[in-house]
């Protein structure tokens, strides 16, 4: 598995805050202050809450980045396509809603045998946060195939070496 540096995923970012720079009026939120690497402060024109937010490609990047290991929290990520579970507000562009916290995204696809590798991101993301159909539904599955899954939760619960990627 390849390992995906902010380097990586600078240009994609880069399109999805430009994005939302130009949809921000559509979406009934305004940036009351641009911070470093990628993150706003927006207030939600309907509700008037406040948010610090943080731009990434999608939402499965948080547990990519090991946001949910950072000791700076956001509270709303700017994705481009919202494909995972996390525990925070979640502005999807490409489906113009916001989503709320634990909310899991419809990634359908008829007559699959098999996982693609966003459900399978899906499904460990349910992992992490201890859903207990996840859990249910990785028991059933092969030592193997069980054996892989609870490695990308152990891998994905500790930090990684390096500077943060919310700092």
């Amino acid at each position: 598995m390849a390992v995906l540096t902010t380097r990586d995923l600078k240009s994609a970012r880069e399109e999805t805050a430009y994005q939302f720079e130009q949809e921000i009026v559509r979406l009934g939120f305004t940036v009351q202050e641009s911070l470093t690497n990628f993150r706003y402060i927006v207030s939600d024109g309907s509700t008037g809450r406040q948010y610090i937010s943080m731009v990434l490609p999608t939402s499965f990047d948080y547990y990519q980045f090991r946001l949910n290991r950072g000791k700076r929290r956001v509270d709303l990520l700017l994705v481009q396509r919202h494909n995972a579970v996390v525990p925070v507000h979640v502005l999807s562009l490409s489906q113009v809603q916001l989503f709320e916290p634990l909310a899991v995204p419809e990634l359908v696809r008829k007559k699959s045998k098999r996982r693609n590798h966003e459900e399978a991101n899906l499904l460990v993301s349910k992992l992490l946060l201890n859903f207990e159909s996840a859990w249910d539904e990785v028991s059933r599955m092969s030592d193997r195939q069980r054996r892989r899954y609870e490695g990308r939760v152990k891998e994905y619960s500790h930090g990684r070496v390096g500077r943060p990627c919310a700092s």
